[in-house]
């Protein structure tokens, strides 16, 4: 399990991370994956799934930005230029989803 930034973007997932990182090496063995976008807050709901991963150095800068674009809000921050610093060594995350399903407990938790 590991936890990611994500954008939705056309039917695929997108994520990034360092060529280093672990999942770099497990997706280069076995690209069949699964995924969970969920809040960590009450009350539950999400999607999980199942896919198939393809890895890309060439789009990890360009998925870096946008994933900061959209958790950060801009890349002024300390941590946006950090992690724009080390964007030279960026994989991009392509998950096309084979399948998945949803739930949603909010009538469940709600008073």
């Amino acid at each position: 399990m590991c936890s990611l930034w994500y954008l939705y973007d056309d039917g695929v997932l997108w994520c990034a991370t360092q060529k280093k990182a672990a999942v770099v090496s497990f997706l280069k063995s076995e690209p069949n994956c699964g995924f969970e976008v969920a809040p960590e807050a009450m009350p539950y709901r999400g999607v999980r799934g199942q896919g198939l991963a393809s890895l890309s150095v060439e789009h990890g800068a360009a998925v870096l930005q946008s994933l900061i674009e959209r958790y950060l809000g801009d890349q002024e921050s300390d941590f946006a230029r950090w992690l724009l610093a080390r964007a030279a060594d960026e994989v991009a995350i392509k998950i096309t989803p084979a399948f998945f399903t949803s739930w949603d407990f909010t009538r469940r938790m709600s008073p």
